[in-house]
């Protein structure tokens, strides 16, 4: 099947009997708008494989044709082509700031218009690939890992349910508490397993969507540690903190939501637990450098090969037959995707069989700044 082609432009004879016509000869199939109102109606309508626009245009100009386009999810991700007569940078950058692929300049020859075409085009195309082939892994782990950990905590759920119903006249305190005990621990692991499972899907879609939240977060030492003792305790670990607090009094503020803050503490401290043993020490430390929240975690356990490190990801579960580790890797993969999408870094350091340190950097913000630097259509 041809690919579809917008070519929203005012010029009669420049979309009919020029751009229209050199596409078709290459055998593409050409849908045309004069102006950006019908233009952005056809977007919606046809979905087409390329948008070619004019900036300038009656009733409806080229920026706000492909602002329009942003907000709308399903021509979200159109490639997108300006035409323009104007050859200054600034009205360029200004059309690549709102998500513009590429720029024609008036006047350009027929080979310009193809190359630009076929170049964006293949680029989606790979893109496209690329998608598949995430896709298709992202399934296959599911496949291989969700099975088995839902099912762990479930069965535990259940036997220890049906022998408290079947046997709960002649059962004793001690066990009953036992058996509750079980019962609760497991369905504390499952809730919490469908829980990162959904936050990490709610990532993903955030991630491509560019649709970043505004909120904040007030960072203090205590609020961190608070955090950090929380997790500690669901592995009986709360001993074993060694905590360097360095935030100046009054905290830092940062460019987050508390909720995702709090779920990267938790999860690299849970790490620091699961790949270390009892009465080792985890050493949590805060601090700021040069307008950064700095975060580091360090575990005197199994440690890291260099290509774990970049490997990390949901469902890499590595050394499980050693390990015996719960959960579906989600861990540091959701940790990741959290620090990354909000412009901040990850670093990982480790030495196999000695120690493991996880270095979170974070770039605070003052309240008037918050976001003034992130393009419109990447905030919420």
């Amino acid at each position: 099947m041809s690919k579809r082609i917008l070519v929203i432009e005012d010029d009669v004879s420049l979309r009919e009997f020029m751009i229209k016509y050199f596409l078709e000869k290459e055998g593409y199939h050409v849908i045309t708008a004069e102006n950006g109102e019908i233009g952005l109606e056809k977007a919606k309508q046809e979905l087409p494989d390329l948008i070619i626009c004019d900036i300038m245009m009656p009733k409806m100009n080229g920026y706000e044709v492909i602002q329009a386009l942003h907000e709308y999810t399903p021509t979200a991700s159109i490639p997108f082509i300006f035409l323009t007569a104007m050859s200054d940078r600034a009205n360029i950058r200004d059309g690549m700031n709102l998500g513009a692929d590429d720029f024609l300049t008036k006047p350009f020859v027929s080979q310009e218009l193809i190359s630009a075409v076929k170049k964006r085009l293949q680029k989606r195309g790979d893109d496209d690939d690329r998608m598949r082939r995430m896709i298709d892994e992202f399934r296959r782990k599911i496949i291989s890992v969700l099975p088995h950990e839902f099912r762990t905590p479930l069965s535990t759920i259940l036997n220890a349910s049906n022998i408290l119903k079947d046997e709960c006249d002649t059962i004793e305190k001690d066990e009953l508490h036992e058996f509750i005990y079980f019962i609760n621990t497991s369905a504390k692991r499952l809730n919490r397993l469908i829980e990162n499972y959904l936050l990490y899907i709610s990532l993903e879609n955030t991630t491509l969507s560019g649709e970043i939240s505004k909120e904040t977060t007030l960072c203090t030492n205590e609020h961190i540690k608070e955090c950090a003792v929380n997790q500690l305790k669901q592995h009986n670990r709360e001993e074993d903190i060694v905590w360097q607090a360095g935030i100046p009094s009054g905290g830092i503020r940062i460019p987050m939501p508390e909720n995702y803050f709090n779920k990267i503490i938790e999860e690299i401290t849970d790490n620091c637990c699961k790949f270390s043993t009892v009465g080792k020490p985890i050493t949590i430390a805060s601090s700021v450098d040069d307008g950064n929240l700095i975060l580091e975690f360090t575990d005197h356990g199994v440690g890291m090969t260099k290509e774990q490190i970049e490997q990390i990801g949901a469902f890499n579960q590595f050394d499980r037959p050693t390990m015996e580790q719960q959960g579906a890797g989600f861990g540091l993969a959701l940790a990741k995707n959290i620090i990354e999408l909000h412009r901040s870094k990850l670093i990982i350091d480790s030495i196999v069989g000695t120690k493991t340190t996880v270095r979170v950097s974070i770039p605070s913000v003052a309240d008037s700044e918050i976001h003034d630097n992130y393009p419109a259509h990447l905030v919420n």
